[in-house]
């Protein structure tokens, strides 16, 4: 019986230490999956119909509404640390945006914030919710920007992180169509290990691909004019060592009536998975 119980010690010691070597190798997603095991999580996983797309989301939790906006070729894993702090008293959407993770695409149709804007409303009309905070990092606050100009009223308080209100804001040397340009560049790995595990169709990867990099090269494009429209509280985040420069995220928040501007120091533009602890507390207060 002694032996048994070092046998079952020494497997559970392993098991465990393959839990965190796994969490900590995938950011913390892995923990994330397991997290939503946990008796008393609220957790839905589903697709909708949307706009001539199968969209894939998950909701979270309960109380006012806040939608989590991933960033471009990501996937909603990547917001777990939001999702999983603002699910204790908010009720939280998190899709797949069109054509990225689980979603589907329309074949021979350009990707564009606007029409993920719209995505995005007409989920809301589905679940019947009327007016939701939302968070996004990224390409996710870029749409939220769009919501917050054309749909001022469905939009409450609105975050983002390393977003763009321009195409000319964006590091291309860092992000985008600069250095992995190719949907085959081993920069890309990860992104397409990912996509090509869970996206409706794998070998659809170049196609976002080029996509992806035709929105990034002329989109967003709005003004600064079109900025001083947003009615919605807003909380400007960008990294100091951020792709977008810093100068256009200055420019943004500082069009944007009466919104608060936050540069995470010493951090980067992927702060909101990898530096959580510096960017999460401050977007749960934002939201109280």
């Amino acid at each position: 019986m002694k032996k048994l119980f070092v046998v079952l010690g020494i497997l559970l010691a392993v098991g465990v230490g393959a839990f965190v070597y796994l969490d900590r190798s995938s950011n913390g997603i892995v923990g994330f999956y397991a997290w939503k095991l946990v008796p008393g999580h609220t957790v839905t996983e589903t697709h909708a119909d949307i706009n001539g797309i199968s969209l894939y989301y998950e909701t979270y939790g309960a109380g006012r509404p806040v939608l989590v906006l991933h960033g471009g070729s990501a996937f909603l894993e990547t917001m777990h640390n939001q999702i999983t702090a603002l699910a204790e008293d908010h009720f939280v959407i998190a899709p797949d945006s069109r054509a990225h993770g689980r979603s589907g695409d329309v074949d021979g149709a350009p990707l564009s914030y606007a029409q993920m804007a719209d995505d995005m409303v007409a989920l809301m009309d589905l679940l019947e919710i009327e007016q939701a905070d939302i968070v996004g990092w990224s390409d996710g606050g870029n749409i939220g920007l769009d919501m917050a100009i054309r749909y001022p009223a469905r939009v409450g308080r609105l975050v983002t992180y390393g977003s763009n209100f321009h195409a000319d804001g964006v590091d291309n040397g860092d992000i985008g169509t600069g250095a992995i340009s190719s949907p085959d560049d081993p920069g890309w790995e990860t992104v397409r290990s990912f996509y090509q595990s869970v996206a409706p169709d794998p070998d659809h990867w170049p196609v976002f691909h080029g996509k992806l990099m035709a929105m990034w090269a002329g989109q967003p494009n709005f003004t600064t004019d079109d900025l001083a429209g947003i009615s919605s509280p807003v909380l400007v985040m960008a990294g100091e060592f951020d792709s977008i420069f810093d100068a256009h995220t200055r420019t943004m928040a500082a069009a944007i009536p009466g919104s608060s501007l936050l540069i995470v120091e010493g951090e980067n533009h992927y702060a909101p998975l990898m530096a959580p602890e510096k960017v999460t507390p401050h977007i749960v207060d934002f939201l109280q």
